[in-house]
């Protein structure tokens, strides 16, 4: 069965199995996604929630399930996560919906929203209304950021906050995604620069649809990479990180 066939495409190929291969079928899935708070949909979402890139962008269009993969990617796969929007009051929505998707509202305050999870896990839900607002994340690390309508931030915001993308525990991944439709104003265009490989049709090397490539920020420049290196910058090896995008639908 194809993941990317759609929901629908799946319900048929199950329905044409046999009794036995059903019960394999439903085992299977058990086995795998039993103990998730949350399973990803076919598609779009679920090529988001298993992308490899250190820095994923993922929208393009209205619906997709953009925020509901913020949450369920903090859920299941982090420790300490922070999901933003704009606006203050904005946040409190997402924190409403995580309720909704777990169906309960244990460790949940909405004041202000953050949840705690078993094992110490934390999902605090905030707002970055001023650029100056984005001083307050200052040193306090989280191993997965998520900005919901990425295209509202400044671009300011994003590169400092991201900063602390990062983890005490060595066995954590880290990651960043920016769930969001097209920019509406001129100050998100920054994201069509940003990805450019995937969003520019001018760009002289295009990336397809959930393609990694690797970026240095030199000074304040990005410069694509072949590969995660190290690469040697003004006399340092460092280490390039990854972005993709996958357009949701």
């Amino acid at each position: 069965m194809h993941l990317d066939g759609g929901f629908g495409d799946l319900l048929k190929a199950f329905e044409a199995l046999g009794e036995k291969e059903k019960k394999e079928a439903l085992a299977f899935a058990e086995a795998e996604c039993g103990n998730l708070r949350f399973v990803p949909n076919p598609g779009p979402q679920t090529r988001a929630y298993y992308s490899e890139a250190d820095e994923l962008l993922f929208g393009g269009e209205a619906g997709g399930g953009k925020s509901d993969l913020l949450i369920g990617v903090a859920v299941n796969e982090h420790k300490r996560s922070r999901i933003l929007r704009r606006i203050n009051q904005d946040a409190v929505a997402l924190g409403d919906r995580l309720v909704e998707i777990l169906d309960s509202d244990a460790g949940f305050t909405r004041n202000p929203p953050t949840w705690r999870g078993t094992g110490g896990k934390l999902i605090e839900f905030r707002g970055c209304e001023l650029e100056k607002d984005k001083q307050r994340f200052k040193g306090k690390a989280r191993d997965f950021i998520g900005y919901d309508e990425l295209a509202d931030f400044l671009e300011g915001q994003y590169v400092f906050i991201n900063a602390w993308n990062r983890s005490v525990d060595a066995s954590q991944r880290c990651r960043i995604i920016g769930a969001t439709n097209g920019p509406t104003t001129a100050e998100g265009l920054w994201i069509t620069r940003r990805w450019g490989a995937w969003l520019d049709p001018k760009h002289p090397n295009p990336a397809k649809d959930g393609e990694l490539r690797w970026y240095l920020t030199v000074g304040e420049s990005d410069v694509e990479v072949d590969g995660s290196g190290p690469h040697e910058v003004r006399g340092k090896l460092v280490r390039a990180t990854s972005r993709a995008f996958i357009r949701s639908r």
